[in-house]
């Protein structure tokens, strides 16, 4: 035999447990009631809560988008004034327009090639 080992058989040992041993290894702990009507209590709330925050949120999205397509709208009748602006403007430049309107405020006339003398 090799010295320092133990040649007696393993026996494990059975350890009588408790009442309360037993209690504290339950794996299905009982809920009083009182715990039961406050987890209940505690879930109604949040679940009330959550549809509050969401009901906000949904009020803040409509709200956003329907000031979105007022400034869309905006943004257009906008657009659609400068282009009419740029149109005038394009007009009130154009040298036809200019030579009518002297013509018609200062009776001035464009000289022609016969009128016009070089010095």
């Amino acid at each position: 035999m090799m010295t320092g080992i133990s040649s007696r058989m393993f026996r494990p040992q059975t350890i009588n447990v408790g009442i309360r041993q037993q209690v504290i290894a339950r794996t299905n702990p009982v809920m009083s009631r009182q715990v039961a009507r406050r987890v209940a209590l505690m879930l109604c709330i949040g679940i009330f809560v959550v549809f509050v925050f969401s009901q906000f949120m949904r009020w803040q999205i409509v709200a956003s988008v329907n000031q979105l397509e007022e400034l869309q709208t905006a943004r257009n009748r906008i657009g659609n004034e400068n282009i009419s602006l740029l149109a005038k403007r394009a007009q009130l430049i154009s040298r036809e327009y200019i030579i009518d309107q002297v013509g018609t405020r200062f009776q001035l006339f464009i000289p022609h090639k016969d009128q016009m003398q070089r010095l």
